[in-house]
């Protein structure tokens, strides 16, 4: 198994989480809206909109997997045409996986946030309250694309940090 082929198979595993909690989100706004029958129509379809953004995420997630995990940049090649897996590749699609996983789970607060701000223009300061609050899913969003796109810079980040102050033998023997 390559570093895309594990690339691959995490983005299913994460796809299929994100199908699971889109799943299990829309079940309990399904019966709430069932048992309080109070809701109007733009509530509830708020409400099932951001448990349907998880579902479509981990879809396509699941059928674009291929596709990111060649993004991701993994698995070389040696010289008898082999994959070879390092511990750096599984590192990037671990970055890459994490990255992705905090852009999903931001994506239905974000979306919807900017829907209530859309809808609530007419009450006093919600405009002022929903773009306060969307700081932090908007960070967790950003932070979540950063380490996708950004997933080499951070094991060379690592890798450098491991040896940072740690002379080595050809170093010594350089200065002779």
């Amino acid at each position: 198994m390559n570093g895309r082929e594990i690339g691959n198979l995490a983005c299913k595993i994460l796809g299929i989480f994100f199908i699971v909690q889109g799943t299990n989100t829309l079940a309990s706004i399904l019966s709430f809206i069932a048992s309080t029958q109070g809701l109007n129509g733009y509530e509830s379809l708020l409400n099932i909109c951001f448990a349907l953004i998880y579902i479509v995420f981990g879809v396509l997630l699941w059928f674009f997997s291929d596709k990111i995990s060649a993004i991701m940049n993994t698995g070389k090649r040696n010289a008898d045409n082999k994959s070879v897996i390092e511990i750096g590749d599984i590192q990037r699609v671990s970055f890459s996986v994490l990255g992705l996983y905090f852009m999903g789970s931001s994506l239905p607060k974000l979306v919807s946030n900017l829907i209530n701000m859309y809808f609530l223009t007419n009450v006093p300061n919600s405009t002022t309250r929903l773009i306060l609050g969307l700081g932090g899913i908007l960070t967790q969003f950003i932070i979540g694309l950063v380490i996708f796109l950004g997933s080499q810079g951070l094991v060379n980040f690592l890798k450098t940090m491991r040896s940072a102050g740690i002379k080595r033998e050809n170093d010594s023997e350089e200065k002779i």
